[in-house]
């Protein structure tokens, strides 16, 4: 009997100890994961290798809006195919009820790549992952 006292309190301490060591690792939240809880958002328009511009007609960037309790976008774009902040040429907040915006067509360089990336966020203040395609773009 003595000796499963002794096991018992051993084993007391060392998870204890154990516990306590792991203290400043351990986190955990109570909101279910709500920053993971946030779809990307489903592009429309452009998704494809190209895009011809005529005239001085704007190119329209589209996306489905469908999902509930968004608060707004974050809608960039780029020159090129990395979306790094050095090729950053354009970047503007949207309201929640955003399924498109207009870019004047002077951004854009006849033969030139762009990738556009759009960040879905909840009226929790939570962001999706970005959705984002590349294009080329013809002149016309």
């Amino acid at each position: 009997m003595k000796n499963i006292g002794i096991a018992v309190t051993a084993a007391v301490i060392v998870l204890f100890l154990g516990s306590a060591g792991f203290a400043g690792t351990l986190s955990f939240t109570l909101d279910e994961g709500g920053y993971n809880s946030v779809p990307q958002p489903r592009l429309r328009y452009p998704i494809y290798d190209t895009v011809t511009l005529t005239g001085n007609d704007p190119l329209e960037f589209q996306w489905w809006n469908s999902y509930v309790g968004v608060s707004g976008f974050i809608f960039k774009i780029y020159k090129g195919y990395n979306m790094y902040a050095a090729d950053l040429i354009h970047k503007e907040e949207l309201p929640g009820e955003a399924s498109s915006v207009k870019i004047r067509p002077e951004l854009f360089e006849e033969g030139r790549v762009y990738t556009w990336s759009l960040i879905q966020i909840s009226s929790a203040g939570y962001k999706s992952d970005r959705s984002f395609n590349s294009f080329k773009v013809i002149k016309k």
